[in-house]
């Protein structure tokens, strides 16, 4: 495999030519990579005497996969100041199958080349009256080994392999992260304007789906902050997770029968409805929701969860969905026994 990683810079020719190696590949087994963006960390907010203020912060995303992700570069598009990207999907045997995956462009404020629609940055609010959805400008980034994160996966090299930022070859080995502190630019999401309250900032590894990963339902992470200007950000949680929705207790009841719930998360208002999805059977319905919590951080709901006698046999899902307004979900997080 290394001989093939070190035989950059790619020209067209030869990019042609292994592209045209794809249909001779198909009993191969393919060694994907798979990325993975950790919730972000070190918040700051700053509020400059003309009341601009910014929200900053760092980023690592991971690769978790059984293959390097690897970006050659090829041909370049005349008149746009861009080169055509390939992605080298490494195979148990054989050459690798390349895919196209955007381009390279070069970023004058980092003074080196980028991949183009790497990343997505976007602060939601979840319980900010006034407050608007913002997103940052930053979608580019020079993909290479910053960060060991899990050096005991299968492949993981004990040194970064991809250590440069290079025009002609960037990517990120298996068990390796991709770390942007927050002092670099684009690290930050425009918050002018903006009310405090509870927001959700979301990162999100290749948005628009143009590599090739193993799994591409992990792609997004959330972290959940209270953002009070002129300079006051608190993480409410860090796990990752982009449900806004914590617990429900208890979590199950029988047929025929119900039982009072209370419900923790974030950003709950008077009014919001409580309701149930995805189980098959006897559906869980709420009743006499309300609201007895609301703070700056975790907020309560107690209601009455009856679950109706379903009749008749066939193939049932005890789990259910438990969903809050329009919003967070707990996945799998009500269960109806008999």
């Amino acid at each position: 495999m290394n001989s093939f990683r070190r035989r950059a810079p790619w020209l067209a020719s030869a990019l042609i030519g292994a592209l045209s190696l794809a249909g001779t590949a198909a009993a191969q087994t393919a060694l994907t990579p798979n990325l993975i963006p950790l919730g972000a960390f070190g918040m700051t907010l700053s509020t400059d005497a003309g009341g601009r203020s910014e929200l900053r912060f760092s980023t690592t995303s991971w690769n978790s996969g059984t293959g390097p992700l690897e970006l050659a570069a090829g041909e370049v598009v005349t008149g746009e100041g861009k080169i055509r990207v390939y992605q080298a999907v490494y195979q148990t045997s054989g050459p690798p199958i390349l895919h196209f995956a955007g381009a390279f462009e070069y970023h004058p404020a980092h003074n080196h080349m980028h991949f183009n629609d790497y990343a997505l940055y976007s602060l939601q609010p979840v319980n900010a009256p006034g407050g608007s959805l913002r997103t940052g400008a930053k979608t580019t980034f020079c993909i290479m080994d910053t960060t060991p994160v899990n050096l005991g996966l299968p492949g993981a090299p004990r040194g970064s392999f991809y250590s440069v930022c290079g025009r002609d070859l960037q990517g990120m080995s298996v068990g390796w992260g991709d770390t942007y502190g927050s002092q670099l630019e684009g690290q930050s999401i425009d918050f002018t304007g903006d009310a405090d309250g509870i927001y959700q900032l979301k990162i999100e590894v290749d948005p628009k789906k143009l590599l090739i990963e193993s799994n591409e339902n992990d792609n997004v992470s959330c972290v959940l902050l209270s953002i009070k200007k002129p300079s006051t950000v608190t993480v409410l949680d860090s796990s990752g997770k982009c449900s806004t929705l914590v617990s429900i207790t208890p979590a199950s009841a029988r047929e025929g029968s119900s039982v009072q719930v209370t419900i923790t998360g974030y950003g709950f208002t008077p009014g919001m409805s409580v309701s149930f999805s995805g189980g098959t059977g006897a559906q869980p319905v709420a009743s006499n929701v309300q609201l007895t919590s609301d703070t700056d951080s975790l907020d309560t709901i107690r209601a009455t969860v009856t679950v109706p006698v379903k009749k008749g046999k066939g193939t049932k899902d005890p789990l259910w969905n438990v969903r809050v307004g329009g919003g967070g979900v707990l996945a799998n997080g009500f269960r109806v026994t008999q």
